[in-house]
Order: structure tokens, then sequence, then C-alpha cells
């Protein structure tokens, strides 16, 4: 396929077939959730990143498949240690895709299986290989907790909508030049692919088109804004809309030197600046000779090797990648400062001290330096220039009082009066409800708790920030969405934590709220 197919209406992408839009979907089952899984290239650990995505998510009890969905070479079953089937044995043991028919094989790994998806070369009877709008369809269907998805390297159409519709989306880049283009290349792509999926019809779908024609078809966000707006064009308000909501989680492999571990947080520096996108920054994974051991002796590192140093950094992103997927939401971008003033430059906060402006400073001088890796395939050498001129000319005014105050007058719109405004929220305030009767035998239940804290009119949102406990799991406690929780002894230390908010006995809150839990974990486990 060309670069071009990327442009195709992404409507007219789902009219692939290779089957049936109806197989392998269950009628009344959920839709599991997604974690989908892309790379710069090959080689740089996307299957090894997609495999033990499964295998931290089965050790947590979840029931979970990994698509094998590479279509340069599907090898994330060498990291799963389930060899590939290469043809019908003589007993065809039927649990083996024969006949073409897509089949998982549940692995040694209690709840972890893995499905061939037949996208490098056909299956064991098929014709030609599986087409992805089948392929989703098969694998939106299964009776899973969770899906993680090899998707390969060089995404573009119904692959690339698959990858943006994840319900948590990771790319995995390595410290070098080439990797580095691909992926600034690859968010470019994304971007416009999600531009024109967010337009409302057909003519409007057209002129974004046209846009993007024009600036060479993968234009960076920020150049395309500014051609709008000098254009008076409409478009640039669903630009804007765009530009806030979309996500770039990513994360790097093979990570060696001080100047790799920091590569990750300058990146997202870089991106910011050039692209004008929020981007969220999972974190690296240290080389590590394990990793090719464990794979030779077709064992999972989280298995063979939990305490090595790349199966550590693996666990730690996959717990972002799972807070994510369980609690996502379209995220909005907060700048608290001005968009391309000193304090945006610098990345500092209007009350930032001068000690925070040379520090701000320093590292950002050290991100855009002419040898700087994270700007390969971003700016070019006149472009740099530009950038470190003004920063030079941002550290200069905010350490200078008799210029730093003028400017910032000029460019922060003026402080509402605090006290004004807690009158007027305090008096469209709606007083909060009577609190519920609770005794030493009442058994506290997501919806009780929900009442407590209404009562004292606090919010979740408090909650969280007070506490640290993710938003998404307070939610699904008060909801008793126990599905989307994680394992027992997290669940206690977070509904500890939230009795101790609402001023509650936290011995008597904790166990009758495990009660409920582990009996649905019972239930389940009879099915």
């Amino acid at each position: 396929m060309g670069e071009l197919e990327l442009w195709v209406d992404p409507a007219a992408t789902e009219a692939e077939d290779n089957g049936s839009d109806a197989e392998g979907r269950g009628a009344s089952r959920a839709r599991p959730r997604s974690m989908v899984v892309a790379g710069a290239r090959g080689g740089v650990g996307k299957s090894l990143v997609a495999a033990n995505l499964g295998v931290y998510l089965a050790t947590i009890g979840r029931r979970v498949v990994v698509v094998d969905a590479d279509p340069s070479g599907a090898n994330a079953h060498a990291y799963l240690g389930a060899p590939r089937f290469a043809g019908a044995t003589p007993d065809l043991d039927p649990v083996r895709p024969t006949g073409g028919e897509l089949a998982v094989r549940w692995t040694d790994t209690s709840g972890l299986g893995h499905l061939l998806a037949g996208t490098d070369e056909p299956l064991p009877g098929a014709t030609r290989t599986t087409a992805t709008k089948r392929l989703r369809a098969f694998v939106e269907g299964l009776d899973a907790d969770f899906v993680v998805v090899d998707l390969g390297s060089g995404l573009h159409g119904a692959r690339l909508d698959w990858w943006l519709d994840g319900d948590a989306s990771i790319y995995i880049t390595v410290p070098d030049p080439a990797a580095m283009e691909n992926t600034y290349a690859f968010v470019r792509r994304a971007f416009a692919r999600t531009l024109l999926r967010a337009t409302p019809d057909a003519p409007t779908r057209a002129r974004m088109l046209d846009w993007l024609r024009k600036l060479g078809n993968t234009p960076a966000p920020t150049d395309l804004g500014r051609r709008l707006d000098a254009a008076g064009d409409s478009l640039s308000d669903l630009l804007r809309e765009q530009t806030d909501k979309f996500r770039f989680a990513f994360a790097l492999n093979a990570t060696r030197t001080r100047e790799d571990l920091e590569l990750g947080d300058a990146m997202r520096v870089a991106m910011r600046r050039r692209l004008g996108l929020m981007t969220d920054y999972l974190g690296y994974m240290d080389h590590d000779d394990g990793v090719a051991a464990c794979a030779r002796l077709l064992r999972p590192l989280l298995v063979e090797s939990p305490g090595s140093k790349a199966a550590k950094s693996l666990e730690k992103i996959a717990r972002r990648l799972l807070a994510s997927a369980v609690g996502r939401t379209d995220r909005r971008s907060v700048r608290p400062v001005p968009m391309e003033s000193h304090h945006d430059l610098l990345e500092v906060g209007r009350m930032a001290s001068d000690e925070e402006v040379r520090r701000a400073y320093k590292r950002v001088k050290e991100v855009f330096r002419p040898e700087s890796l994270c700007c390969f395939g971003l700016f070019d050498a006149a472009a740099l220039r530009v950038i470190n001129a003004r920063l030079d000319e941002a550290y200069d005014v905010l350490l200078d009082p008799s210029r730093r105050a003028p400017y910032e007058t000029s460019v922060f719109p003026p402080e509402p009066n605090p006290l004004v405004a807690e009158a007027i929220e305090s008096e469209l305030a709606d007083p909060p409800p009577p609190a519920p009767l609770i005794t030493p035998e009442t058994d506290f239940s997501g919806s009780l708790l929900r009442a407590v804290r209404e009562s004292q009119g606090v919010s979740l949102g408090d909650i969280a920030q007070r506490t640290k406990v993710g938003l998404h799991h307070l939610e699904s406690i008060e909801s008793e969405d126990f599905a989307h929780l994680p394992a027992p002894v997290y669940v206690r230390g977070f509904v500890t934590e939230l009795a101790k908010c609402l001023r509650l006995d936290v011995s008597q809150v904790s166990r009758t709220y495990l009660r409920r839990y582990k009996q649905y974990i019972q239930e389940q486990a009879a099915r």
C-alpha cells in the first residue's frame, strides 16, 4: 500500500473485507479492552513489550489474549514461550489454526492466550493473509478482559485506525536518529488521520484533505494552524479541538547512557514545541542481555527474570498503561501560561523564582542543542538557531525585574478576585444531601460510600488529589465496577485511603467492601 492510502476516507476503509463482519463477535459479550502496540521500526522491542504486557495482565488475574499481528514478521510468540505453529500435526490438534481459521492458543501462563493473526503470511489452510477488518472483528469478539495487539510498524489506513482507537495505545522507539525520525513521522501521520476522522461531513473532510495535501500530507499541526488562521478558515477550530484531545503515549527501549535516559523527556519537550501536541512519556527500558537469554529459552521475561532491570521497567510501563486503559477520558491539555510566551518557552510558571528560571533555561537549552538526538526529524539548523535565540531572550527578560514585571502584565490576563469568586460559588452551590445512617453493623457498598462523600460536599477529584489514588479507581470503587479494579491487595489500600478522607471506620469499610469484591472474584472464577 502506498502512503496515499492514509488519505482514503476513513469510512471507506471499513469496506475492506476478507471475511464476515460478525465473525467471532459475541452478541451480548462486552468488547475486551485493548492495548495496541506499534513501533518505530523492526527490532525496537514492540513484540517484547506486547508479550510482556500480556504476561503482566495475566499475573494480576486478568484474562488476556496477545494478538500477533505484525505484517512484517509476527513473532511475539517467541517472547511468550508459545512456538509458532508451522503446519498440521498427525493428531490434528483442534486448538491449532487449520483451514485458515483464527484460533486462540492458551499458554502455560494461567489466563494468557496467544492469537497468531496470519497477517505476515497466510494461516495454514488459507490462501491469503488475514485482512485487518476480519481480524479486528474477531479480536473484539473474544471472551477476554484485555487484548494486547502487536501491530508492528509503518501503520496506515485501517491499522492506524486500530492504534488510534485502542483503549491504551503505546509506541515503542529506541535512541537512534532513524527511529526518532520515524517516531515523529508517525505522530504527524496519526494526527492527520485524526483530523480526517473528526470531520463531520464529506465537504468538510474534502476541505481538510485539500489543506493537508497543500502542506505535504502530514504537516506539523502548528504549521497547519498558522495557515488556517491566516486564511480565516473555520477548520482552525476543529484543529484546536483535536490538538487538545490527541493522545500519543510512547516508551524508549534499549537505553544505555544518561543521555538515553533523559531522551524521553527531551522528546516530549521537542514535540510540544514543534508539533504543538502534548504527549505522554511512559518510561524507558534499559538494555538488558537477559531479554535475549529469555527469548532463546522461549520464556517470558516477567516470568523467567522478574528481578532484572528490563522486567522492572516493563512492569512500570504496564502499570501506567493499565491505568490509562481502565480510566481513559478525553484529556484536555492544561497550559498555566500563555502559549509562545517566555514562560511557555522555558516551561515555568508565572511565579517561578530566579533559580527556577535558571534551571529551566539550562534544561531546555540542552534539549535544543544543534547535535541533540531528540531534534532529529523535527528541526533543521536554522530553526534551532531561532529557538535558541528566543530562549536567550526569554531568559534575559525573566531574570531582569525591570523587564519581567511589564512583560507579565502584558501577556497574563488579570487575575479574578478570589473572594468574589468564592462568594459566587457558594451562592450557586446546592446544599449537600443528608448523611446516611451508619452503625457498627453497616456493610459498606460503593453506593453508600458515594452517599457519604456527597453528604460531606467532597468531590472525587478532591479525594484523588489528597490520596494520590487514581480518579478512575475511585469511580470504579463507587460504581462497584469490579471488572476494572486491580488485585484485592491494591483495592484494600485504595478503600482505606478513601475511608480516611471521609472520616469513617477504616477497618469496617475495608473489611466489608473487600468482602463484596472477593465475592465477585469467586463468582467469576466459578463461571
